[in-house]
């Protein structure tokens, strides 16, 4: 009789570990699926620096040139009131602005001037700030903007940084990359696989259970892969091939 108990125990236990497989290797079953990438860049604003000397290095009908991503383009000259001459250099496709000066002007006066006409003129397209006499501009939408010129004048006109415009490549597969499985309710992964040349992989003889896998995308700000794009799946049979589907990351 306790032949026949015994039995049936070790039967019991032995029925209950085949129910009750973990997660991991060893097993007969297989997980598949495919990584594709796209490029993304964010943009970047343009910001422009104009360095502004004093009123006895400019002359009469001097002037600079600045643009916009809308092609509403200006050029500002400078008007001495003492001359009788008309200094305007009339230049067609452009919207021509006059700031008024005089020779003994000190660099800060003309500075504050010339700030005055740009925040007039181009406040609607970039943010206008001023310390001393160094204006800046910085655009208000992403873009790469003409170039500005300094033209005649002795200021100093400098692309602090280059605007760029937000651009989303084509999606294509993703080769050599690796990717990430959990066994389980595991934390951290077990295992890796990387991508083939049609960025497809595979984890071969896992057992029945609840996986997690993984690829890491590029962060757009640290320019890091550090954001992981993950799914959850459940292996009920043995001997099964289970499509996890495709992972779609930024790099």
């Amino acid at each position: 009789m306790k032949k026949l108990v015994y039995t049936f125990c070790a039967a019991t236990i032995m029925l209950l570990t085949a129910c009750e497989k973990i997660a991991g290797p060893g097993g007969t079953s297989v997980i598949t699926g495919n990584v594709t990438g796209i490029n993304v860049t964010n943009g970047e604003f343009e910001s422009i620096e104009i360095t502004v000397t004093p009123g006895i290095e400019i002359e009469h009908g001097d002037y600079f040139i600045l643009n916009q991503l809308n092609g509403d383009n200006y050029y500002f000259w400078f008007n001495n009131p003492n001359w009788v001459s008309n200094g305007n250099p009339n230049l067609l496709g452009r919207t021509g602005v006059q700031i008024d000066f005089q020779y003994n002007d000190s660099n800060l006066t003309i500075a504050e001037n010339v700030e005055a006409a740009l925040q007039t003129h181009l406040g609607n397209a970039f943010t206008i700030t001023r310390s001393a006499d160094i204006i800046t501009l910085t655009a208000k939408e992403m873009g790469n903007i003409p170039d500005p010129d300094d033209v005649t004048t002795s200021f100093l006109l400098d692309i602090s940084n280059q605007g760029e415009v937000p651009t989303t490549g084509p999606e294509t597969a993703m080769t050599d990359v690796r990717v990430y499985i959990q066994y389980g309710e595991n934390t951290i992964f077990d295992d890796s696989e990387k991508t083939g040349y049609n960025g497809e992989f595979s984890f071969r003889n896992l057992q029945i259970g609840k996986y997690t896998v993984y690829v890491l995308s590029k962060d757009s700000i640290t320019q890091e892969y550090t954001i992981p794009v993950e799914k959850e799946i459940e292996i009920t049979q043995d001997e099964s091939v289970t499509d996890i589907g495709n992972f779609l990351i930024q790099h």
